[in-house]
């Protein structure tokens, strides 16, 4: 339903003997009787639709905005509220107007009943002048005699000396002394002395004041009088007297009501500046001449450009004057963003303002009403808040959000102009053990540290971001291919000669680059970000510390991008659940060892076509991306499972070896998740052994030897593989608390034909044994190996010759394990 159909008027109300109007939130008129447009002389289509703005005089548009708009906002509803309409023909109709708001089907109208002044103090007189037809006088008509010796009577006096004194004519026709005796004492001397003077001057009189009466208290009265002089010296005045209490309260209220009016300015935490149509102030409430700095007197009469002084926060220009731009569009207009005033004093404050046309009653604008705020705590919160939502807070280098944002433009810059601009990916060389050594307070203290280096590398037009952890990229725009490898190069030698000192240790750092320029070769510019991190990693492949620029066909970056294709499979893999078991068999081959079998479990992927994909190929990338340890958390998942499950034949198992990558020994998350799944209730923890990589336990080796002594006291065993790998084995080995060294295959391959390789089988299988520990030699690929292994005695053997992978379902099934002695025919 239409808000004017919902603020009509009843018919009955059409012709009422006061104006009745309706209008919306937005001003604009809903509705008016016939008696409205008559007194403003107009139609009732004319003023529809109309703003109740237009139906103002200019001088009472604020003050009504500022009192009544706000009283209607805090209560609802105003009562007796005085004001000026505009007629037709320009002439200024005073009012009294009561409202209230209401809801009206979900639609705010406020209603309004408005009382001409005028009609009713005609109103007022007319019904005076029909209560005293009778007496054919209107208020008071009296003669004032003043004798000459000074004593004074009324010789005459209408009937409306009961109504103004409270008194009959008899009661003054000979003395006057009741009349003065009613007059309020504050005002006694006055009167009389003006009556004096008008005597001297044979002057017109006329005074306003009050009366306190029996009956009807205290009440304003206006009096009128000629005097004629007489032979006798007396003087003789002809005069009315009538009561203007009426008169004298609205003026009263009046003056109370621009007394609020100016103390709301003055109170309200808004600047507020009025100026007429030539721009020039006229009014300034007090917040703005603290802010602008020119008080009220100084103001008036100004150009508003040399009292609101208003420029661009960063380009220092000047700022467009918003009550020019309000006068020209004849519309409610703001500031520019980022606007600063500049106070007389050269104080400046960030402000925001509106400013609002003042429209006359026919339409033309007459002046601006401008109300403006200090926002300057409120912007630098902002700017705070946009800084931090586009740097990174350790650093205060560019963050990944706003890196991606501006690579995208270089990127479009480069496509649509030909432009020559350049990508570096950087990561941190040994940074790791920093964090490891000292923690992570030392390693944000490295971070910051080489973030200010980076800085001292650039232009001053670069772009230096930290996109995460120790990774960092630069943009470097307009810049050739000669210059951004020498930008690059100078990182990686800066960032080689930095010496980070903390806790009385000192560190060495290196930085990994890729360099790709962004030029037209891509297709995107995501597609160029990933050829700079595949050249970063080679980089770091080729021996750290060096810059790789990618180049067409680059073999060791494709590999790199291969990885990076690896990342989403895995992860979909992961969720749909790919991944299979299989087991291999591991065979004793000195009676001593255990009986029972014992098996490696390994991990396929079964890829979309059903093919199965060995780990070989995936999981370095798994490394790489942070998958590693959710393969592996899958992985003892499902062995713990099967076994608690206990399947046919599970008890002929003595041993199922478990690999686990370097990242998942590393995490204490994943320490968490061991203990909770070992419990001896559900899971025959004894059947478990854990094969970690001598690399592995050598790099992390507190937190290794931490987490290979908690699984041990559960009841599971470990196993060190590939040892013989590393240089320091044998140094580490007294701190493992390992059950099996599982001999680097490398050595077991060719040990039939190599002797040197047979000799480091030897000292390995002897020095484990000397340590309580037994030993598997991997790669047992021929009969050859597998004598030449029972004569060396080393415990256990895995490999083609003794068996391939089968699904871990089909572990049960396999033979019973050979004894030292036995031969096993080859696998083919």
């Amino acid at each position: 339903m239409e808000a004017a159909a919902l603020a009509s008027i009843d018919a009955d109300l059409e012709h009422a003997p006061c104006g009745i109007l309706s209008f919306g939130p937005d001003l604009v008129l809903l509705a008016v009787n016939q008696t409205l447009a008559d007194m403003l002389g107009r139609s009732q289509a004319e003023l529809l639709g109309r703003s109740l703005d237009r139906l103002l005089t200019p001088s009472q548009r604020l003050v009504f905005h500022m009192q009544a708009i706000n009283l209607l906002h805090l209560h609802g509803h105003f009562e007796e509220i005085g004001m000026t309409l505009a007629g037709a023909d320009g002439v200024e109709i005073p009012v009294l107007c009561n409202a209230v708001r209401r809801q009206i089907d979900g639609v705010t109208v406020t209603q309004c009943v408005l009382f001409r002044v005028s009609e009713r103090r005609r109103l007022e007189d007319e019904l005076f002048r029909v209560r005293k037809a009778a007496e054919q006088m209107p208020g008071l008509v009296y003669q004032y005699l003043l004798r000459a010796d000074g004593s004074s009577c009324f010789p005459y006096a209408s009937e409306g000396m009961r109504a103004i004194y409270e008194l009959s004519p008899q009661q003054v026709q000979h003395s006057a002394e009741l009349v003065f005796g009613r007059i309020h004492p504050d005002d006694l001397r006055r009167v009389g002395e003006g009556i004096a003077l008008s005597a001297r001057t044979r002057q017109a009189w006329r005074d306003e004041y009050r009366v306190n009466l029996p009956v009807r208290g205290l009440r304003w009265l206006e009096g009128h009088a000629q005097p004629e002089a007489r032979a006798d010296g007396s003087v003789l005045w002809h005069g009315y007297i009538s009561d203007v209490t009426g008169r004298k309260a609205l003026q009263a209220a009046l003056a109370n009501e621009h007394e609020r009016t100016q103390v709301t300015l003055r109170s309200i935490g808004d600047a507020v500046i009025v100026t007429n149509e030539r721009e020039q102030v006229e009014y300034l409430n007090p917040v703005a001449q603290a802010l602008t700095g020119w008080s009220q007197a100084e103001a008036v009469g100004q150009p508003l450009v040399s009292v609101f002084n208003i420029v661009n926060q960063h380009t220092r220009l000047q700022a467009d004057n918003p009550v020019a731009r309000c006068l020209a569009e004849c519309a409610i207009v703001g500031l520019a963003r980022d606007t600063v005033l500049v106070a007389r004093d050269g104080s400046e404050y960030a402000v925001e303002d509106s400013a609002a046309p003042i429209a006359g009653p026919d339409g033309s604008i007459t002046g601006v009403v401008m109300v403006f705020r200090d926002v300057t705590h409120q912007r630098k919160l902002r700017q705070e808040v946009e800084h931090r939502a586009t740097h990174d807070h350790l650093t205060g280098l560019v963050n990944r959000a706003e890196f991606d944002r501006v690579l995208l433009q270089l990127f479009d810059s480069a496509l649509k102009t030909g432009a020559e601009h350049a990508l570096c990916c950087i990561d941190l060389d040994q940074f790791k053990i920093v964090n490891d050594s000292c923690g992570h307070v030392a390693g944000d203290q490295l971070l910051r540290q080489v973030s200010a280096l980076l800085f001292k590398c650039v232009r001053a037009k670069d772009m230096v971001a930290r996109l995460g952890g120790d990774e960092f990229a630069l943009l470097l725009e307009n810049c050739p291919p000669q210059t951004a490898q020498r930008i690059a190069q100078q990182v990686c030698e800066r960032v080689a000669e930095l010496r980070f000192q903390h806790g009385g240790k000192l560190f060495r750092v290196g930085a990994s680059v890729g360099l790709v320029a962004l030029d037209r070769r891509w297709d995107s510019a995501r597609a160029a970000q990933q050829a700079a991190d595949g050249a970063c990693f080679a980089a770091k492949a080729a021996g750290r510390g060096r810059v790789h620029v990618y180049q067409e066909q680059d073999q060791s970056v494709l590999a790199q991008h291969a990885q990076m294709q690896w990342a989403p499979r895995l992860q979909q893999a992961l969720d749909d659940d790919r991944f299979t078991l299989f087991v291999q068999p591991i065979v004793p081959l000195r009676p001593v060892a255990a009986a029972g079998l014992h098996f490696e479990v390994l991990l396929r992927l079964r890829d979309d076509d059903g093919a199965l994909i060995l780990p070989g190929a995936f999981m370095p990338a798994a490394e790489r991306y942070g998958l590693a340890t959710r393969i592996d958390r899958w992985v003892v998942t499902r062995v713990c499972q099967w076994l608690g499950a206990q399947p046919p034949g599970a008890q002929r198992i003595d041993t199922l070896a478990i690999n686990l990558s370097g990242k998942s020994v590393g995490e204490p998350e994943f320490h968490q998740f061991i203990v909770q799944l070992l419990d001896p209730a559900t899971v025959p923890v004894q059947q478990l052994c854990f094969e970690i990589t001598e690399t592995a336990a050598i790099e992390n080796m507190g937190v290794a030897v931490g987490f290979l002594e908690m699984v041990r006291a559960r009841g599971a065993r470990i196993s060190l593989d590939d040892f013989g790998s590393g240089m320091s084995s044998m140094a580490y080995l007294r701190r493992m608390p390992v059950d099996y060294l599982k001999i680097d295959g490398q050595f077991v391959k060719d040990m039939a034909t190599d002797p040197i390789d047979c000799a480091m089988v030897r000292s390995i299988n002897e020095i484990a044994h000397l340590m309580g520990k037994r030993t598997v030699a991997e790669f047992v690929e021929s009969e050859a190996i597998w004598l030449l292994l029972c004569e060396l005695g080393v415990d256990y053997a895995q490999g083609f010759h003794i068996g391939r992978p089968v699904p871990l379902e089909q572990a049960c099934a396999s033979p019973a394990p050979c004894q030292s002695g036995a031969t096993v025919a080859p696998v083919r």
